[in-house]
C-alpha cells in the first residue's frame, strides 16, 4: 500500500519517500515524528517509535525530522490478562 501526501498529482516528481511499518509514504513538506503521530491520530501514551531501527526517544519526537527513505516503526502497547 503506497499512501501519497501531497497536494496534486503532479507534486509527486518532487517527493521524498519514507516508510512507516514497512509502508511507503511519499510527502512534499517537512515535518517531524510528532507531526507524523497527529497526522495519522496515534496515541502518544501508549506508543514506542523505532526511527532508523533505533529506539526513538519521546523527548526527541518533535525535533527528529522525517527524510528521505526513513523508516518509522509504531509499536503499540497492548495490555491483557
Amino acid at each position: 500500500m503506497v499512501v501519497y501526501i501531497f497536494k496534486t498529482k503532479s507534486e509527486v516528481n518532487f517527493m521524498e519517500c519514507f516508510y512507516v511499518n514497512d509502508r511507503k509514504l511519499f510527502l512534499n513538506q517537512s515535518f517531524s515524528v510528532n507531526d507524523l503521530l497527529v497526522f495519522l491520530n496515534l496515541n502518544i501514551d501508549l506508543i514506542v517509535i523505532e526511527y532508523n531501527k533505533i529506539i526513538l526517544p519521546k523527548s526527541l519526537w518533535k525535533q527528529t525530522m522525517i527524510k528521505n527513505n526513513d523508516e518509522v516503526e509504531f509499536v503499540t502497547i497492548v495490555g491483557g490478562g
